[in-house]
């Protein structure tokens, strides 16, 4: 049995520039961590093999601390790793890759066309390509098939599996197919699906080793592979590991009928209980439905309540609800302003709703005589 542990789109010395400087360095740390925690399971859980998909590195620049860590972890684990260069990480002159004395178990590819690496110890061939700029549109694996089917079969690639027109190594789902591997470790697309079996085919995405924005959501990691084959009929079994040390979310909260900032903030604190996140969440928090006209939803307030998290963005999608009977026929200046803001919240472009809204929020506080100088 082969074991393999594919990953991918790592994205080392990412500056996490949505964060906090504080935050920032933290996590930048955690990501380096989340690595080497990856590599000790591998080294302790006797896997053979490891296929780097791709963006490794989050730029050209890579800090002589991340090149320490990653050669030294390298060297450590007793395997052979196979890394495709992606788009953040291509394979250029004077590139990382070249500038860097890696250990004798690593293999680079280097070149834009299909080439293997053969590993006779393990009866397995890895396929592969490196980009050699940020940028190319065609698939090296069209047209190809493998070249001897009875051994394990293998392809380490970055490419983009969801639009033809992609400027990222379009790769089809019949190219793969066609190729004939026995599973195609991808790199490319963060979020991954569900790992594939199609006619004999095995293929998926790793996803990243730990989630960078709020558009990664959830718990990041590798996959873990174990292979069989007899002749030339392979069993292949995948799981999903764990890695990462934090994880993004986003929660739609209801705040329906709340007249109130400690309403807002009780709804948001239900969801967070239910969901169960906690101090490894970064939190996209977006507050919903309909409440009073004269509440103002202090985010940065909020967001202190909820320190518990690792960071919490909120975003306020909610409108106020606009009672007629109550403002229609009040005939002073508060009714005045109500009809005024009501046409253009009723009729006015997007962006003139938003601010009319924002606009009635603060001025029923302003009327009801509530301190607004400090929001």
């Amino acid at each position: 049995m082969l074991k393999i542990l594919h990953t991918g789109d790592i994205h080392l010395d990412s500056p996490f520039s949505k964060l906090d400087a504080r935050r920032a360095e933290i996590r930048r740390g955690e990501l380096r961590t989340s690595f080497i925690s990856m590599m000790q399971y591998a080294r302790k859980n006797a896997v053979d093999l490891i296929l780097i998909a791709g963006d490794l590195f989050d730029t050209e620049f890579v800090t002589r601390e991340t090149m320490a860590l990653i050669t030294r972890e390298f060297s450590l684990f007793e395997g052979s790793i196979v890394i495709s260069p992606g788009n953040h990480d291509c394979y250029a002159p004077g590139s990382v890759w070249e500038r860097t004395a890696f250990s004798d178990n690593v293999y680079i590819f280097t070149e834009p066309t299909l080439s293997c690496f053969s590993f006779d110890t393990l009866g397995a061939d890895v396929y592969g390509y490196a980009f050699t700029s940020p940028e190319r549109t065609d698939c090296p694996l069209s047209g190809a098939e493998v070249n001897d089917p009875t051994r394990i079969n293998l392809v380490c690639a970055h490419g983009d599996l969801a639009s033809p027109l992609s400027r990222y190594s379009p790769i089809s789902r019949s190219d793969i197919v066609s190729f004939g591997a026995d599973y195609t470790a991808l790199g490319h697309i963060h979020n991954p699906g569900a790992i594939t079996k199609e006619a004999g085919a095995v293929y998926g995405y790793s996803g990243c080793l730990e989630g960078r924005g709020p558009d990664e959501i959830g718990p990041k990691g590798a996959v873990l592979l174990e292979i069989d084959k007899v002749g030339t009929e392979a069993e292949v079994h995948a799981r999903r590991i764990r890695f990462s040390k934090r994880r993004y979310e986003e929660a739609q909260i209801d705040c329906t009928g709340a007249e109130t900032l400690t309403a807002v903030e009780s709804a948001m604190a239900d969801e967070i209980e239910r969901r169960g996140f906690g101090e490894d969440t970064l939190l996209r928090a977006v507050l919903t439905g309909a409440v009073s006209p004269s509440l103002i939803v202090d985010t940065r307030a909020l967001q202190s309540r909820f320190s518990d998290l690792f960071s919490v963005e909120i975003r306020d999608n909610t409108v106020p609800f606009l009672d007629p009977g109550e403002f229609e026929n009040d005939r002073t200046v508060r009714g005045a302003f109500y009809r005024a803001m009501l046409e253009k919240i009723e009729s006015g472009s997007p962006r003139e709703r938003e601010i009319a809204v924002l606009a009635l929020r603060y001025g029923l506080a302003a009327i009801a005589g509530e301190n607004v100088s400090d929001l």
